[in-house]
């Protein structure tokens, strides 16, 4: 049936076929609705020239059973796989916005790149995808611009995972779409061989060159041409192309085109992880890290007894004063009466002569009523230290010993502390007999919710994406199946699901979910939510949390 008579139509008896997406070389895509769930869909239909061909049909309800079976945030999910007469079709989820090769199409128009930070976010989201898609035996043999859908919301989602191997080894495309093809071809591919998951490395390289550049790596006139160019050419230097390439995004994107596989990354989840450490130097440090430039000055503590404000003191870095303050008060001031003994004998030790006050030695700051209460006295011991020591050490007339000695003693005698006055012992009192008081009870052991339930635990920010440790209780999230749908508070939970409008994302993954960023978040959202949906994504009311955001 011609392309125009699939509009107004019904596919399978279900499908309503509303407008034409796109084409290709080997399917067409429309947006229709699926009346049964209340959704929009896309609809991928296979050409009618491939259908004739009894390995495409085999092959084609192997793959399609795989591809359905892949869950992931950043691949598109396939809903549904069928046939009418000679069409084949796979149903998919229909997402809002534009493909890659559209966005960079569009940029390139202007003179414009995609910025950096989105650049490496949604490189290193499609390299997680294709590691999860890897794991579960499954290549998808042609990344490209084309096949990844960046939505409304900011993500990266790979598309027509195992549309080639359905195909086969034979080039059943469009003319000029090979070419399309060649431009993220691996040299192993374009040497014929049996391409293994560092293929998709290869073509994830190329792609990355080009959203940082605006334009693949090697492009020529001709198929064969581009080809002997992934084969032999050497990997233009990025920085000619856009000098704020960084240094470690530049050696990311080289080793994924190395030509030999085993000088690329050997998954693609290492190649992942090289980019979010990208993202994460990019990013600088974590948003909730706290900064001093220079320590707060000195305040005193609530039981310190002040007497008069002293003038400003320079105290370096380490706490050490480097001038000390000139005032020092009376020795009958209540600091000087408790003054600790050891803080006197600390300063007095310190302590400049009286004849020579012109520059006083630096002093480590102490507290401030020590420093300030014994001043006086401290000068008192000493010179009676002075004294004492004169008594012991030859070295004069005797006239000026019994002077010294005569002063010695005077002084001494002032220096004699008094003695505490006894404390008169009072005999206690018997306590009162304890009057029985009964044992707190402990509290009731929280009781888990009955299930199905989902309840957010915790939020945090993982780089400039949300990291939401969550629980849930009565069942397994699964895809197909019952599973979560997240969303910010500025959605209400109606709406959260079918029939609602959204936005929400659908998961069934493990915790913490952080598929969504801080550039996802509405302006006036405080909070993210969870509900439990159910397999046709209506959503339970009441079976979840929501959790402030940070």
């Amino acid at each position: 049936m011609s392309q125009p008579s699939w509009i107004g139509h019904d596919l399978g008896g279900r499908y309503q076929i509303e407008e034409l997406i796109g084409q290709g070389g080997m399917s067409t895509v429309y947006k229709a609705t699926d009346p049964n769930l209340r959704r929009a869909v896309a609809v991928k239909l296979i050409h009618g020239h491939l259908s004739s061909n009894p390995e495409f049909v085999r092959r084609f309800g192997e793959e399609a059973a795989a591809v359905a079976q892949l869950s992931h945030p950043n691949i598109i999910q396939v809903f549904d796989f069928d046939n009418e007469g000679d069409t084949y079709y796979m149903v998919l989820e229909f997402l809002p916005g534009e493909s890659l090769q559209e966005r960079l199409k569009r940029l390139n128009a202007g003179n414009r790149q995609l910025p950096l930070s989105e650049v490496v976010e949604s490189a290193a989201s499609i390299c997680e995808a294709v590691d999860y898609a890897h794991k579960r035996g499954m290549i998808h043999r042609d990344i490209k611009p084309a096949n990844i859908m960046l939505t409304t919301q900011g993500q990266a989602k790979l598309m027509d995972f195992g549309v080639v191997k359905m195909i086969g080894s034979k080039q059943h495309t469009a003319t000029g779409a090979v070419i399309g093809t060649a431009l993220y071809m691996s040299p192993e591919q374009a040497r014929g061989e049996h391409p293994d998951e560092r293929a998709d490395i290869y073509s994830l390289g190329v792609t990355l060159f080009e959203m940082v550049s605006g334009r693949p790596p090697f492009e020529a006139d001709s198929a064969m041409t581009t080809m002997m160019m992934h084969l032999n050419d050497p990997v233009p230097d990025i920085h000619q192309l856009n000098p704020n390439t960084p240094d470690d995004l530049k050696a990311v994107i080289e080793r994924a085109l190395a030509k030999d596989p085993a000088d690329r990354f050997q998954t693609a989840g290492e190649m992942a992880g090289a980019l979010r450490n990208v993202v994460a130097r990019l990013q600088g440090a974590p948003a909730d890290a706290t900064f001093l430039e220079q320590p707060a000055a000195e305040v005193a503590s609530p039981d310190s007894t002040v007497l008069e404000a002293p003038p400003m003191e320079e105290v370096d870095a380490d706490g050490t004063l480097l001038e000390a303050p000139p005032v020092e008060p009376a020795l009958d001031s209540p600091a000087a009466a408790t003054r600790p003994s050891s803080a006197t004998e600390a300063h007095g030790a310190r302590s400049a002569p009286a004849a020579a006050p012109a520059a006083a030695p630096a002093r480590t700051g102490l507290p401030r009523g020590a420093v300030i209460g014994g001043g006086a006295l401290a000068a008192v011991a000493v010179i009676a230290i002075v004294g004492l020591l004169a008594l012991g050490g030859g070295g004069g007339s005797d006239a000026e010993a019994q002077a010294e000695e005569e002063a010695g003693g005077e002084e001494a005698a002032a220096v004699v502390l008094p003695t505490e006055t006894p404390v008169p012992t009072v005999a206690p009192t018997e306590p009162p007999p304890p009057t029985d008081v009964p044992a707190p009870t402990e509290p009731p052991p929280p009781t888990e919710p009955a299930g199905p339930f989902v309840r957010i635990v915790d939020i945090t920010l993982n780089g400039n994406a949300y990291a939401v440790t969550y629980e849930t209780f009565g069942y397994e999230p699964a895809l197909p199946g019952t599973h979560i749908h997240f969303f910010f508070d500025t959605v209400s939970p109606e709406s959260a699901g079918v029939p609602g409008a959204g936005p929400w994302i659908l998961y069934a993954g493990p915790s913490p979910f952080s598929q969504y960023t801080v550039a996802d978040r509405p302006a006036d959202a405080t909070q993210m939510c969870a509900l439990v949906a159910n397999p046709d994504h209506s959503v339970q009311p009441d079976t979840g949390t929501c959790f402030d955001l940070p």
